[in-house]
C-alpha cells in the first residue's frame, strides 16, 4: 500500500497494512475496529493523527464501531 502514512512506525505500518487487505472480505466494521484499536495504543499524536486521516480516507469514522475515546 503506496498510499499509508509515513509517521507510523514499521509495526504499525504492516498492522494497517493487514487490517486494510483483510477488511476487503470483511467489511468495514472489521476496518472501523482496527483502525480505533491502532488508534487508541498509538503512543504519539501524530501517529493517531495519520491513523485518523487513514479512518477518514476509507470513510469509518461515522461507523458506530470507529470508538476512539476522548482524546488527549
Amino acid at each position: 500500500m503506496s498510499n499509508l502514512p509515513t509517521k507510523l512506525n514499521k509495526s504499525q505500518l504492516r498492522e494497517a497494512t493487514k487490517i486494510i487487505a483483510y477488511s476487503a472480505s470483511l467489511g468495514d466494521d472489521y476496518l472501523a475496529r482496527g483502525l480505533s484499536a491502532m488508534y487508541r495504543s498509538a503512543r504519539k499524536t501524530s501517529q493517531q493523527n495519520e491513523i485518523l486521516a487513514l479512518a477518514l480516507a476509507y470513510k469509518v469514522v461515522s461507523n458506530p464501531e470507529f470508538f476512539i475515546g476522548r482524546r488527549a
